[in-house]
């Protein structure tokens, strides 16, 4: 195994928290190993803030309106959905909105708490359309993982509205593989990875943490304690099967069979008394079966 000797290049696009990461040089066909692992991981396993249930005053359920709000309610939950929250506790947060008169409602206009912070700020999220307008709500946002469906964040609170919420703060990701050039040889891979997140985190802190997740596991096979070693005793082994596997003549096995004896284990209680009382099974076969049973590790006495 080669060791690990190449360099990691952050190509910053400076658009939509975009960047290139190149890893290079690494082994032939190593390049999808790490590039497919680090992928899946970016898209699946990252923690991220979603906005997971709403509260608004007046409101009952998501289909109905509001007076002095031109988007109906839904469309109201739709806007909060694409609302990008980094929120640092490991419990929901209740965030208030408040607003009043004609005005562009944005996620600006959230009351945030010092735990929780918002990356696309100007995101709209309603119209208020004339000076009585008022538009009071409880947004309910949480730290979690991948896509929750909205039935998960139900409560039993009247007029709280749960919503499905996606988690994860890495929009896209995707990987290509091209050779490498070490000196003369270029039996090499390099790896272009090219991510795209909301905003809660850097492109090159998702791809630390990324690794970081692959780390923990990788290491956690590389312990002694992940390993437990399951050794079935000779006892479980052999009284799994049937008496047909004892390699009795047939009348032995026939006789056993009509007195009841079909499986092995039953023969674990057995003594050799109760062998000798088989219709039809002698001292000597009573003897063969004793002796066939041990081999077996079956002990009749």
């Amino acid at each position: 195994m080669l060791e690990p000797n190449f360099k990691i290049i952050i190509k910053d696009k400076k658009e939509l928290n975009t960047a290139e990461v190149v890893i290079e040089p690494l082994p032939q066909n190593f390049g999808h190993t790490m590039g497919n692992a680090l992928r899946r991981v970016l898209l699946t396993s990252l923690e991220g803030g979603a906005a997971i249930r709403v509260k608004i005053d007046g409101v009952s359920h998501q289909f109905s309106t509001l007076t002095g709000l031109k988007e109906d309610i839904l469309e109201l939950v739709l806007n909060l959905k694409t609302v990008n929250f980094f929120v640092d506790s490991d419990e929901p947060v209740d965030i208030k909105l408040k607003a009043s008169g004609a005005k562009v409602v944005k996620a600006s206009d959230l009351d945030l708490p010092s735990n929780v912070t918002v990356a696309n700020p100007d995101t709209i999220l309603a119209n208020l359309t004339s000076a009585k307008s008022k538009l009071s709500a409880v947004v309910t946002v949480s730290k979690g993982l991948g896509y929750v469906g909205s039935e998960e964040n139900a409560t039993n609170e009247i007029g709280v509205i749960p919503l499905d919420a996606s988690f994860s703060p890495v929009i896209k990701a995707n990987y290509t593989i091209e050779a490498a050039r070490v000196g003369r040889s270029s039996n090499y891979d390099r790896v272009h990875l090219t991510l795209t997140t909301d905003g809660t985190i850097t492109p090159e802190e998702a791809v630390r943490s990324a690794a970081r997740i692959l780390t923990s596991y990788y290491d956690y096979v590389n312990s002694e304690e992940a390993y437990i070693i399951e050794k079935k005793s000779s006892h479980e082994a052999t009284t799994a099967g049937f008496v047909d596997d004892l390699d009795l003549p047939t009348r032995v096995l026939n006789a056993l069979k009509k007195a009841g004896f079909n499986k092995l284990a039953e023969l674990k209680a057995l003594t050799l008394a109760d062998l000798r009382k088989v219709k039809n099974l002698g001292e000597k076969s009573a003897l063969q079966v004793v002796e066939k049973a041990g081999e077996k590790g079956i002990n009749i006495q």
